[in-house]
């Protein structure tokens, strides 16, 4: 019995070392093909310096709403590649990272909506009661989106910060970095 105690205790772990595992972001070959990519990476001390500055506007109080949703944020990773026509990249150009959240410790798809000409798909890596990461995947006839954001946050942070304008401060933050 007491080798089953800890047997459970090592489990849980390396499960959660193996689910803070970083996923690979590589699309050198779609980035190749694209008529128009922009690539953001900002993590550790970079992110701390450009999200208060660059993202987060200041509420009444002098306080920056975004940066404290994203306080447990580690990294923010962003990949926009545009084609000029469609047919430029296909499904299979993603699959080595779909391959990559299939095979990691505590992810789940959340959201997978296919439309006509459109595909978008939510993953999130759990750990406890706080979500670890989440990956975003959004794909039009002529272009693509990758977000990964690595770090914790809870579902209420998630909430408040899907019903924030930080997509639209991303972006103006990738513009930014062109």
């Amino acid at each position: 019995m007491k080798f089953f105690g800890i047997a459970v205790f090592a489990g849980m772990m390396f499960a959660s070392l193996g689910s803070a595992q970083k996923l690979e972001l590589k699309f050198d070959a779609l980035a190749a093909r694209a008529s128009d990519k922009t690539e953001l990476d900002l993590d550790g001390a970079i992110l701390k310096l450009v999200l208060p500055q660059g993202v987060a506007k200041k509420d009444k109080d002098g306080k920056s709403p975004v940066s404290d949703l994203l306080s447990g944020v580690q990294e923010i990773h962003v990949r926009n590649y545009e084609f000029d026509k469609a047919g430029t990249y296909t499904d299979k150009d993603l699959e080595p990272l779909r391959k990559q959240v299939s095979e990691g410790a505590g992810w789940s798809r959340i959201l997978n909506v296919k439309e006509k000409n459109e595909t978008t798909e939510v993953f999130v890596q759990s750990q406890g009661s706080k979500v670890s990461s989440c990956l975003i995947l959004a794909a039009e006839a002529k272009e693509l989106s990758v977000v990964y954001l690595m770090g914790t946050l809870t579902v209420a942070q998630m909430k408040e910060l899907v019903d924030s304008n930080i997509a639209y401060n991303l972006a103006a933050l990738a513009e930014l970095s062109k």
